[in-house]
């Protein structure tokens, strides 16, 4: 049998504005949270419980969790942590309150991605590890912990965010682990922080019982506005190439996502790649690209939006002009033919009735 550990209790002092207000596992991507894409595929394995380690606006998860998988109750169980535990710490805390199963999967919260967790599980099991790490392939590893394999996938090596020019290899660790219950003894004491990356996979990779699982489908790690973003655009290219639109005058360039009781007028032209979500409005002859507009949001006519993350309840004015690489906290008002310049932060709950030249300006 499986028990899941799910670790959700960052701060995600990156993805700020958004997190003053949301934590990162709630955080929609499409129309569901991180969390409920996570949940869905470890459900999958029909794990004997799911624990969530929660700390940062634990209530918010525990509410939705509690609303969104009320048939999970059983399984489901949050973890508050009373202190940063690290993403370590938490399944030993969790281990001593707890009678674990013999396989133990540990997930991190921020994660978007499509894993086979049976195959991986079973391959774990075929090799007798002690430790099996999933791992992925990028471009730029100067921001993950780098692996390196050898005979049968076992690990050989592994090297923290390396530095540019001096990682050994493109595979990186992807945030998804599953333990035998002897890795236990790795772990610190419960209720004493720890990191995988450097207290406990080091020390099981010395004693050659850490093997790699190359993930075959799409990753994202929701660390930064700009992943945030490409998770978003990756799921609309997954699973909204034939979404439904609004049958008007509006121009809807595929992909795009369309959420419940939108309203788009006409003359407005949303996508490619743009996501709205429920209970928002585009206005008359305004246009959006490449973008995320979260719930209750409102764009008025004219206004432009390009690559850039409104929250909720934003207001856009008329004629208003948002430039790429722009973030919008929630409950935030841009007035009538404001432009706000690229890379800016807004937010939350600022209203802004003057023009942002500065590019990257910071008004939080």
């Amino acid at each position: 049998m499986v028990d899941v550990i799910i670790l959700a209790g960052g701060y995600a002092t990156r993805l700020r504005p958004l997190t003053f207000t949301k934590p990162k596992p709630l955080l929609p991507i499409l129309n569901k949270a991180v969390i409920d894409w996570i949940l869905e595929s470890v459900t999958k394995v029909k794990p004997s419980d799911v624990f969530l380690s929660v700390r940062y606006m634990s209530e918010l998860i525990e509410k939705h969790v509690n609303h969104r998988w009320a048939s999970l109750r059983d399984i489901v169980n949050i973890i508050k942590e009373d202190k940063p535990l690290g993403d370590g710490g938490p399944v030993s805390y969790i281990a001593s309150m707890r009678e674990l199963d013999d396989i133990v999967v540990v997930f991190n919260g921020d994660i978007f991605t499509k894993i086979d967790l049976e195959d991986a599980i079973n391959e774990h099991v075929s090799k007798g590890a002690l430790a099996t790490i999933c791992l992925t392939q990028v471009n730029d590893v100067s921001q993950y912990g780098v692996v390196t394999l050898g005979r049968d996938n076992l690990v050989t090596g592994f090297v923290e965010k390396p530095e540019p020019g001096k990682a050994p290899s493109n595979l990186i660790n992807a945030g998804v682990y599953i333990f035998s219950k002897d890795a236990l003894k790795y772990f610190p004491k419960p209720g004493t922080f720890g990191k995988l990356a450097i207290d406990i996979l080091p020390k099981m990779i010395k004693d050659h019982k850490v093997y790699g699982y190359i993930l075959k489908g799409y990753w994202y790690d929701i660390g930064t506005i700009t992943s945030y973003l490409d998770a978003n655009f990756r799921a609309l290219d997954e699973y909204c190439r034939d979404c439904p639109a609004p049958n008007n005058e509006a121009l809807i360039k595929p992909p795009a996502f369309i959420g419940e009781n939108v309203t788009i007028e006409p003359g407005a032209e949303v996508g490619p790649y743009v996501v709205v979500l429920n209970n928002s409005r585009i206005g008359a002859h305004s246009r959006v690209k490449y973008s995320v507009i979260m719930d209750n949001t409102t764009i008025e006519n004219g206004a432009y939006v390009d690559l850039t993350v409104l929250g909720s309840d934003v207001f856009v004015g008329k004629w208003a002009r948002i430039e790429k690489g722009v973030v919008v906290g929630d409950g935030s008002y841009i007035g009538d033919h404001v432009l706000i310049n690229r890379d800016s932060i807004i937010g939350p709950f600022r209203e802004v009735n003057q023009s942002i030249y500065e590019i990257g300006k910071i008004l939080l």
